[in-house]
Formats: C-alpha cells, sequence, structure tokens
C-alpha cells in the first residue's frame, strides 16, 4: 500500500497524521485510545485520537 500524507505537521513520524492510500481509503495516525476510553471495536480494529486541527487540515489539504 502507496500512503500520501496529507496533514500532520512533524516529519519524524511521531505525531498525528492523515494519508491518502493509493486505495483510495484514508488512513490515521494518532495515540491509541486506552481500551476503556475505546468504543466497542471489532476483531484487528484500534481506535485512534487526533486533534481537530489536523483532521481540517486534511479536509483542506483533499479539497473537501
Amino acid at each position: 500500500m502507496d500512503l500520501r500524507k496529507v496533514a500532520g505537521e512533524c516529519e519524524d513520524a511521531d505525531c498525528p497524521a492523515v494519508y491518502v492510500a493509493d486505495t483510495g481509503t484514508l488512513v490515521f495516525q494518532g495515540d491509541v485510545l486506552a481500551p476503556g476510553d475505546a468504543p466497542r471495536l471489532g476483531p484487528g480494529e484500534q481506535a485512534v485520537e487526533l486533534p481537530e486541527s489536523v483532521v481540517r487540515e486534511a479536509i483542506r489539504a483533499l479539497g473537501w
């Protein structure tokens, strides 16, 4: 899978970010929520948290 970063400022891969995959899906990088804080999840799923500003940046970058 090829990913193109559309939001997130740091270059050391240690901060929230949003990517567009070559499959047309979005990939989110953020802090994984603790099990008690996460909603009910399916097998293989994780909930991540990212600042609203990163989501807004991604929306602007994608022209939505």
